[in-house]
């Protein structure tokens, strides 16, 4: 009998030790600006893709590793995901970023908490990247709540050619919303000057809402207004050469001024060889390539 306690006891702890939320360093101080000449021949095109992954648990038969191998067959270079958890309680205590990468392969990431603590854990939101990229910094920060529905952050990551930043803004109030996005676009413009800067993430907000009005008047969008969040009650009778029922309200958008740029193409793919995106999540994946 106490054999089985001290088994038990250090199951645990090695399971608290191999599920702890990884934290962030302290915000950076504003950075110089620095715009070196760039030539035509050294334009690159990167692929960015948004994804809420609804905890990887939204339905019952897909889990990480379909989210997995349709991350792997879109090939991102950086790939920011909504609604993670983070060793909690309702999804097994498990450190899911970490899981992720591992059945993607070739990427690392971090996590942002917006609830800490979150039923044992945390929840959030978390960028990955292809590991020939080394990130110079990275930061998170909780967003104001305001009258809205939960905390919810921002999570950023400068590379030596870009910043990518994701969000997840409020669903209940309008109000918050867009306090939200304009403590993200005060933020980013204070902080980098002299290269891109992009977001990505759901807005929780349809094209003509006030808050996307607001982000147009500082960031130019990038990817298509399509649908992005599904109806699920019209899904049974969609046809796959008509437009998927629901709403847009998923974004990759780049900070205005910051960047000469193209979209080489994007797109909100449904069908994959993996395997139907509407299996994976409730929403849908989004992604730019954009050669600057």
């Amino acid at each position: 009998v106490v054999m089985g306690k001290v088994l038990i006891a250090l199951s645990i702890l090695m399971a608290m030790v191999s599920c702890s939320p990884r934290l962030y360093p302290e915000r950076p101080e504003t950075r110089p600006e620095i715009r070196p000449e760039t030539r035509a021949d050294e334009r690159k095109t990167v692929r960015l893709m948004t994804y809420n992954v609804g905890v990887f648990d939204k339905y019952e038969a897909s889990w990480i590793k379909l989210t997995a191998r349709i991350v792997r067959e879109m090939d991102p270079d950086v790939l920011v995901m909504n609604e993670v958890d983070s060793c909690a309680g309702r999804t097994g205590n498990r450190d899911q970023l970490r899981a992720f990468t591992r059945a993607a392969r070739r990427y690392d990431g971090v996590f942002a908490p917006a609830l800490k603590p979150f039923m044992g854990g945390a929840y959030g939101i978390a960028e990955a990247w292809k590991r020939q990229r080394e990130p110079l910094g990275t930061f998170s920060m909780v967003l104001p709540k305001g009258d809205g529905s939960e905390p919810r952050a921002l999570v950023v990551v400068e590379y030596d050619d870009m910043v990518v930043a994701g969000t997840h803004l409020d669903h209940r109030s309008k109000a918050a919303q867009l306090e939200q996005a304009r403590v993200i676009t005060d933020t980013l413009m204070s902080m980098y000057t002299g290269k891109p800067v992009f977001l990505c993430g759901d807005f929780n907000a349809i094209p003509d809402s006030p808050t996307i009005e607001y982000m147009r008047d500082n960031w130019d969008i990038l990817s298509p207004a399509k649908t992005t969040y599904p109806d699920s009650k019209a899904l049974p009778s969609w046809e796959p050469d008509d437009d998927v029922p629901g709403k847009c309200i998923d974004y990759i958008m780049v900070l205005k001024g910051s960047a000469e740029y193209e979209v080489v193409a994007a797109d909100v793919p449904v069908t994959f060889k993996a395997g139907s995106a509407f299996e994976a999540s409730d929403h849908l994946p989004v992604y730019v390539d954009v050669r600057f």
